[in-house]
Protein backbone atom coordinates (compact mmCIF):
# COMPACT_ATOMS: atom_id res chain seq x y z
CA UNK A 1 0.00 0.00 0.00
CA UNK A 2 1.23 3.79 -0.92
CA UNK A 3 2.37 5.26 2.24
CA UNK A 4 0.71 8.41 1.90
CA UNK A 5 -2.55 6.34 1.26
CA UNK A 6 -1.59 4.56 5.12
CA UNK A 7 -0.52 7.58 6.84
CA UNK A 8 -4.30 8.63 5.42
CA UNK A 9 -5.85 5.68 6.58
CA UNK A 10 -4.03 6.35 10.05
CA UNK A 11 -5.39 9.46 10.26
CA UNK A 12 -8.56 8.70 9.76
CA UNK A 13 -8.08 5.96 12.81
CA UNK A 14 -6.59 8.34 14.94
CA UNK A 15 -9.12 11.07 14.66
CA UNK A 16 -12.15 8.11 14.94
CA UNK A 17 -10.63 6.34 17.93
CA UNK A 18 -8.31 8.35 19.87
CA UNK A 19 -11.00 10.03 22.38
CA UNK A 20 -12.11 6.68 23.29
CA UNK A 21 -8.70 5.27 23.64
CA UNK A 22 -7.89 8.39 26.13
CA UNK A 23 -11.22 7.62 27.75
CA UNK A 24 -10.18 3.94 28.30
CA UNK A 25 -7.04 4.92 29.20
CA UNK A 26 -8.23 7.74 31.89
CA UNK A 27 -10.56 5.56 33.66
CA UNK A 28 -7.50 2.95 34.59
CA UNK A 29 -4.84 5.58 35.09
CA UNK A 30 -7.06 8.29 36.75
CA UNK A 31 -4.21 10.37 35.35
CA UNK A 32 -4.73 12.67 32.66
CA UNK A 33 -1.69 13.32 31.46
CA UNK A 34 -0.78 9.65 31.47
CA UNK A 35 -3.81 8.64 29.69
CA UNK A 36 -2.65 10.93 27.08
CA UNK A 37 0.93 9.25 27.18
CA UNK A 38 -0.65 6.17 27.12
CA UNK A 39 -3.03 6.52 24.33
CA UNK A 40 0.01 8.12 22.04
CA UNK A 41 2.19 5.17 23.20
CA UNK A 42 -0.80 3.02 22.01
CA UNK A 43 -1.12 4.44 18.30
CA UNK A 44 2.88 4.93 17.76
CA UNK A 45 2.71 0.79 18.64
CA UNK A 46 -0.23 0.53 16.20
CA UNK A 47 1.43 2.48 13.42
CA UNK A 48 4.70 0.39 14.17
CA UNK A 49 2.87 -2.51 13.07
CA UNK A 50 1.66 -1.15 10.24
CA UNK A 51 4.67 -0.25 8.77
CA UNK A 52 7.56 -2.16 10.60
CA UNK A 53 6.04 -5.08 10.44
CA UNK A 54 3.90 -4.51 7.31
CA UNK A 55 1.02 -6.58 8.91
CA UNK A 56 -2.69 -5.99 7.98
CA UNK A 57 -5.44 -5.32 10.41
CA UNK A 58 -8.88 -6.74 10.37
CA UNK A 59 -10.32 -5.46 13.39
CA UNK A 60 -8.50 -1.90 14.24
CA UNK A 61 -10.32 -0.73 17.33
CA UNK A 62 -10.06 -4.20 19.03
CA UNK A 63 -6.17 -4.23 18.10
CA UNK A 64 -6.11 -0.97 19.43
CA UNK A 65 -8.04 -1.44 22.97
CA UNK A 66 -6.07 -4.76 23.19
CA UNK A 67 -2.78 -2.60 22.56
CA UNK A 68 -4.18 0.12 25.02
CA UNK A 69 -4.99 -2.71 27.50
CA UNK A 70 -1.01 -3.69 27.64
CA UNK A 71 0.52 0.02 27.70
CA UNK A 72 -1.75 0.28 31.08
CA UNK A 73 -0.43 -3.25 32.41
CA UNK A 74 3.14 -1.62 31.50
CA UNK A 75 2.79 1.46 33.02
CA UNK A 76 1.62 -0.34 36.21
CA UNK A 77 4.33 -2.82 36.20
CA UNK A 78 6.73 0.12 35.56
CA UNK A 79 5.09 2.38 38.33
CA UNK A 80 5.25 -0.45 40.97
CA UNK A 81 8.82 -1.11 39.84
CA UNK A 82 10.30 1.99 40.78
CA UNK A 83 8.05 2.50 44.42
CA UNK A 84 9.54 -1.06 45.36
CA UNK A 85 12.74 0.59 44.20
CA UNK A 86 12.38 3.21 46.43
CA UNK A 87 11.25 1.04 49.30
CA UNK A 88 14.06 -1.44 48.52
CA UNK A 89 17.15 0.88 48.03
CA UNK A 90 20.51 -0.29 48.47
CA UNK A 91 20.11 -3.89 49.57
CA UNK A 92 20.67 -7.00 46.91
CA UNK A 93 16.75 -7.36 46.31
CA UNK A 94 16.67 -7.86 42.47
CA UNK A 95 13.64 -5.93 41.74
CA UNK A 96 12.54 -7.42 38.33
CA UNK A 97 12.44 -10.75 40.07
CA UNK A 98 10.63 -9.43 42.76
CA UNK A 99 8.35 -8.45 40.27
CA UNK A 100 7.86 -11.15 38.10
CA UNK A 101 7.33 -13.80 41.40
CA UNK A 102 4.97 -11.60 42.68
CA UNK A 103 2.54 -9.68 40.50
CA UNK A 104 1.82 -11.44 37.69
CA UNK A 105 0.22 -9.18 34.22
CA UNK A 106 -3.34 -10.57 34.62
CA UNK A 107 -3.06 -9.52 38.65
CA UNK A 108 -2.19 -6.43 37.36
CA UNK A 109 -5.02 -6.44 34.95
CA UNK A 110 -7.95 -7.74 37.12
CA UNK A 111 -7.31 -5.32 39.55
CA UNK A 112 -7.47 -2.45 37.80
CA UNK A 113 -10.80 -3.83 35.79
CA UNK A 114 -11.78 -4.52 39.22
CA UNK A 115 -11.65 -0.46 40.05
CA UNK A 116 -13.21 0.64 36.70
CA UNK A 117 -16.40 -1.96 37.40
CA UNK A 118 -16.62 -0.15 40.51
CA UNK A 119 -16.84 3.24 39.55
CA UNK A 120 -19.70 2.35 37.16
CA UNK A 121 -21.31 0.06 39.98
CA UNK A 122 -21.65 3.74 41.19
CA UNK A 123 -22.87 5.27 38.16
CA UNK A 124 -25.86 2.76 37.55
CA UNK A 125 -29.69 3.08 38.45
CA UNK A 126 -29.95 3.82 42.66
CA UNK A 127 -32.16 0.33 42.01
CA UNK A 128 -29.58 -1.52 41.11
CA UNK A 129 -26.81 -0.71 42.63
CA UNK A 130 -26.89 -2.11 45.85
CA UNK A 131 -27.81 -5.29 44.71
CA UNK A 132 -24.90 -5.71 42.17
CA UNK A 133 -22.93 -4.63 44.84
CA UNK A 134 -24.19 -7.21 47.48
CA UNK A 135 -24.13 -9.96 44.27
CA UNK A 136 -20.92 -9.29 42.82
CA UNK A 137 -18.60 -7.44 45.45
CA UNK A 138 -19.81 -9.11 48.72
CA UNK A 139 -20.86 -12.45 47.24
CA UNK A 140 -24.22 -12.68 48.64
CA UNK A 141 -27.12 -14.87 46.78
CA UNK A 142 -29.76 -13.56 45.36
CA UNK A 143 -32.04 -14.96 48.16
CA UNK A 144 -29.31 -13.67 51.47
CA UNK A 145 -29.89 -10.56 49.48
CA UNK A 146 -33.73 -10.49 49.07
CA UNK A 147 -34.24 -11.24 53.12
CA UNK A 148 -31.34 -7.65 53.62
CA UNK A 149 -33.45 -5.55 51.67
CA UNK A 150 -37.40 -7.22 52.56
CA UNK A 151 -38.52 -8.57 49.21
CA UNK A 152 -38.20 -11.84 47.32
CA UNK A 153 -35.46 -13.44 45.80
CA UNK A 154 -37.05 -13.43 42.49
CA UNK A 155 -37.57 -9.91 42.73
CA UNK A 156 -33.61 -9.48 43.54
CA UNK A 157 -32.82 -11.84 40.66
CA UNK A 158 -34.60 -10.13 37.74
CA UNK A 159 -33.04 -7.10 39.72
CA UNK A 160 -29.37 -8.16 39.87
CA UNK A 161 -29.92 -9.67 35.56
CA UNK A 162 -30.97 -5.89 34.44
CA UNK A 163 -28.04 -4.19 36.90
CA UNK A 164 -25.41 -6.34 34.63
CA UNK A 165 -26.98 -5.39 31.80
CA UNK A 166 -27.02 -2.16 32.55
CA UNK A 167 -23.29 -2.46 33.55
CA UNK A 168 -22.26 -4.57 30.73
CA UNK A 169 -23.28 -1.14 28.36
CA UNK A 170 -21.64 1.18 30.86
CA UNK A 171 -18.53 -0.31 30.94
CA UNK A 172 -18.54 -0.28 27.07
CA UNK A 173 -18.73 -4.28 27.26
CA UNK A 174 -21.88 -4.50 25.00
CA UNK A 175 -22.36 -2.47 22.17
CA UNK A 176 -25.28 -4.02 20.32
CA UNK A 177 -26.70 -0.83 20.65
CA UNK A 178 -24.14 0.19 18.43
CA UNK A 179 -24.91 -2.20 15.76
CA UNK A 180 -28.25 -1.73 15.68
CA UNK A 181 -28.13 2.15 14.41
Amino acid sequence: MDSTIQEKKFTELYAEESDSIFRFCYFRTSDRDVAIDLMQETFLRYWEVLLREGKKVENKKAFLFTIARHCIIDWYRKKKTLSLDALVGETDVDVEVFMETTVSRKEVEMEHEARFLMEKIRDLDPLYQQVVYLNFVEGLTPKEIAGIVGESSNAISVRIHRGIKQLRTLAGYDDTHNHEK
